[in-house]
């Protein structure tokens, strides 16, 4: 009897040490499982960024691309230093020559290279884009055709004399477009270069038939 009662203890603490076992392997488990699952979310998290920054650099890309036609058509892309219409020197896409410039001094006539045209045209865009950023609000978000062709004002224009247009910016801010419109055709932008104003405001008056 004595010989059962030890074998039956026995048994019982080996069954407990069994379930001991169980017990910590399947927390063990759980927790090897959780870490992967966090591993897991944590790499589809960082793919979905990726993915979602490829897709806005795609669209920018595309914009930049399609704004760069647009002012190679106003602006002409000549590789050699001339006078624009204000008699101020430059050279590709309408780079006007600031004393930052290593074409600063240099003659009339003067040749730029293909390198050089695409390098001054990337950084007036950026500056460009920075700029509509200031004057206009929520700019990125404005209807693509609207962004571009405040963009091209912006190029033609820069900073300064682009806030001066009060009340087209508040129109454009409100998305009245046959107001911008009506705005951008009461100035002297507009008398000055008529031609390239037409163009961009009946853009602008199209976005109201959208």
């Amino acid at each position: 009897e004595l010989i059962l009662v030890l074998v039956q203890s026995e048994v019982e603490n080996k069954g407990w040490d069994n379930h001991e076992d169980t017990f910590e392997e399947t927390l063990r488990r759980e927790l090897v499982s959780s870490r992967t699952e966090v591993f897991l979310l944590q790499e589809d998290i960082k793919q979905l960024t990726k993915s979602y920054y490829n897709l806005l650099r795609i669209k920018m890309e595309t914009f930049v691309d399609r704004l760069r036609k647009e002012l190679e058509s106003d602006e002409g892309n000549v590789k050699s230093i001339y006078l624009c219409s204000e008699s101020h020197p430059t050279f590709g896409i309408g780079h006007l020559i600031t004393s930052d410039d290593p074409e600063h001094g240099k003659p009339v006539g003067t040749e730029v290279s293909e390198e050089r045209v695409v390098s001054a045209f990337e950084d007036d865009i950026s500056v460009t884009i920075s700029d509509c950023a200031k004057i206009f609000e929520d700019w990125d978000k404005l209807p693509e055709e609207a962004r571009l062709v405040t963009a091209n004002m912006c190029f033609q224009l820069g900073l300064p004399r682009l806030r001066k247009f009060k009340k087209t910016i508040d129109a454009c801010n409100r998305g009245s477009w046959l107001e911008m419109a009506s705005e951008m055709k009461n100035s002297k932008w507009h008398k000055q270069t008529t031609a390239r104003a037409e163009r961009l405001i009946k853009r602008i008056q199209g976005l109201d038939q959208t």
